[in-house]
């Protein structure tokens, strides 16, 4: 019978360390500041008259004299102008979804 304060105080224990460790919560996090950044230098290419696509962030990267890899990178972040709060650490590359608006 007194086992069962126990194992009741254990689990809520457990409960806690995972809100304390960032939890689901931390990824959704992550998850918002990657697609603001995304929809940042979407934005961005746009204004310099690139297509918000792979292609037109290719074509943005040669001309910049960057490998024109079409995906995001801490290279074309700074050259587009975009803080990426994540450039301290490893972030992954990122492609920039169509936007569904043509190339101005």
């Amino acid at each position: 019978m007194k086992m069962r304060p126990l194992v009741v105080a254990t689990g809520a224990a457990l409960v806690s360390l995972g809100a304390i460790a960032g939890g689901p919560q931390h990824s959704q996090d992550k998850a918002s500041t990657e697609a603001s950044i995304v929809r940042e230098a979407q934005s961005k290419l746009r204004s310099q008259g690139y297509a918000a696509t792979p292609q037109g962030l290719a074509e943005f990267q040669q001309a910049k004299g960057i490998e024109a890899s079409g995906k995001l990178d801490t290279q074309t972040l700074a050259a587009l102008g975009v803080d990426d709060p994540a450039a301290s650490g490893a972030s992954p590359e990122r492609t920039p979804q169509p936007s569904g608006k043509p190339k101005s």
